[in-house]
């Protein structure tokens, strides 16, 4: 099979496009900058120059595109960077649609936000409220709304689309900032981690091996529709740390607390994943098992050399 991937230098493409590989597929690798490319060295990987808004090259051999190009501001909380997404993320995201459509791709699977969905303290599921009006609203919308001009377009022009709504994604490859980069170069180096507000910020973490098997099921599979694309539970950030901790085989008393550890959750609900596990049959691991598999690879090595 031929797989197109777009963004093809990012943190998941670049693992998607590794995993194609070594499964057996081609891959038209589609990206602003063919020389950050990592997987160079198949026979079955073609690199193409290419950016959202260009039109798509000739793929129509290809059995699916996976989109994962998309434009995330600096800020994402500035009002003048709305009409960049939009224009990137929506608009140029169904122009990739489009392109393929003319060209006899069979299928889209379009890499989605799993925080969309209205705050709630339960497992969200695909059919729950989706209003992204708490945090990074103009980049979160203009996701959303993608989906809505990429299904009501498949649905037209008889191309499956699936859409993953991906909860946040970590594991080898991903970018130094963030929460748990931070604690794994702190905890690495033996210096103490401080957990803020009592701990109670929470996320859906997946790991980006979960979420890969899951867009190659989707190739698969020809599910069209939304799938969450989460672990199925939310990780409170006291709780990676502690497991980081763990991992590592550091002091736990390197993990401390700061603020009133009651009171009501931050952060994002989990994702309900029980219509990606029926239908593609998906089976995310727990975070504890992601942590320990990404040392086993890496040994965390990146984050703790200060190599990112």
């Amino acid at each position: 099979m031929q797989l197109v991937v777009t963004g093809a230098t990012g943190f998941i493409a670049s693992r998607l496009i590794d995993r194609a590989l070594t499964t057996g597929y081609r891959v038209t690798a589609l990206a602003r900058d063919p020389d950050r490319v990592t997987s160079r060295s198949s026979s079955r990987l073609h690199i193409e120059k290419w950016s959202i808004g260009e039109p798509l090259p000739a793929v129509t051999r290809a059995d699916a595109i996976l989109h994962l190009a998309a434009y995330i501001p600096a800020d994402l909380g500035d009002p003048h960077q709305a009409a960049r997404c939009f224009e990137v993320n929506t608009n140029g995201t169904l122009r990739v649609a489009m392109d393929a459509a003319s060209q006899g791709v069979k299928r889209f699977i379009f890499f989605g936000s799993g925080q969309v969905y209205v705050p709630a303290s339960e497992p969200v599921s695909e059919t729950s409220p989706a209003f992204p009006v708490h945090r990074a609203s103009y980049y979160l919308a203009s996701k959303l709304s993608a989906e809505i001009c990429l299904l009501a377009f498949g649905t037209a022009y008889a191309m499956p689309v699936t859409v993953l709504r991906l909860a946040s994604v970590y594991g080898p490859g991903m970018h130094g900032t963030g929460m748990l980069p931070t604690f794994i170069r702190a905890l690495g180096s033996r210096r103490s981690v401080v957990i803020q507000d009592g701990g109670r910020y929470r996320a859906d973490l997946v790991y980006v091996d979960d979420v890969v098997s899951l867009a190659l099921r989707a190739v698969e599979k020809e599910e069209a529709g939304v799938f969450n694309a989460g672990s199925g539970r939310a990780c409170r950030s006291l709780e990676a740390a502690q497991i980081i901790a763990q991992a590592l085989g550091v002091d736990p008393n390197l993990v401390d607390v700061e603020g009133e550890r009651g009171g009501s959750m931050t952060g994002f609900a989990p994702l309900n994943v029980t219509k990606a596990t029926e239908q593609l049959g998906y089976n995310p691991r727990s975070f504890r098992e992601g942590i320990e598999a990404w040392k086993a690879e890496t040994g965390f090595k990146d984050f703790q050399n200060g190599q990112h």
